[in-house]
């Protein structure tokens, strides 16, 4: 069974009801830009869970998330005026997510860090044999392995981590993630491809890819 922890991770399945409560994401931005509070209300209580998983993903710690998702939206509502509407407002979110998210990557990156098993994981989940390296949505499915994983992707590039996030645990497509990141679709195949070599060596070498 898929985790908590995982299902948290996940982007949350399409609501049909969503385009009445919405409406017009055209509008509700215009309504933003007008300086409308109960739009950028609207805005944040529809938004605040995809933007705090994302960052909770790419990031594997809480400590900080709520003054993280504060300022992912503080710079959303200062450059609605740049939103041009060619891409949706979530996809543009998760741009500047994964900007945010670099940036605490790299303020970090000399820091020690501690690991704990998410608290919010389900008990149990065993091993099951396996041919080739987990993925690292299949090792995050055991609660044990959290930290391993986390120890992993601290060991990537912040670039090549938030390729592997966003490809592995959120689920996007390449085409997607190029949107995201800004990149040419050769280069975030290349980033992934090579993250996704690194990640299963660390996992290997730390014994997290056997089986028992």
């Amino acid at each position: 069974m898929v985790s908590a922890v995982m299902k948290e991770g996940r982007r949350p399945p399409a609501d049909p009801t969503a385009s009445a409560d919405i409406a017009d994401e055209a509008e509700l931005v215009r309504r933003c830009r007008a300086g409308d509070k109960p739009a950028f209300d609207h805005f944040y209580r529809h938004f605040r869970r995809l933007v705090a998983a994302n960052l909770f993903r790419v990031l594997g710690e809480r400590s900080e998330l709520d003054d993280l998702v504060q300022e992912v939206f503080v710079i959303a509502f200062r450059g609605m005026e740049r939103f041009r509407g060619d891409a949706r407002l979530s996809t543009w979110l998760y741009r500047i997510c994964v900007n945010v998210a670099l940036g605490r990557l790299r303020a970090r990156a000399r820091k020690p860090m501690s690991y704990v098993s998410d608290p919010h994981a389900q008990e149990g989940g065993g091993r099951e044999p396996v041919d080739s390296p987990e993925s690292p949505e299949r090792v995050l499915e055991r609660r044990d392995d959290v930290a391993l994983v986390y120890r992993a992707l601290d060991m990537l590039s912040p670039k090549k981590r938030v390729v592997l996030v966003l490809h592995e645990i959120e689920g996007m497509d390449i085409k997607e993630i190029a949107e995201i990141v800004r990149a040419p679709l050769v280069t975030v195949r290349t980033r992934l491809h090579y993250a996704r070599k690194e990640f299963f060596r660390i996992v290997s070498a730390s014994g997290g890819g056997s089986t028992k």
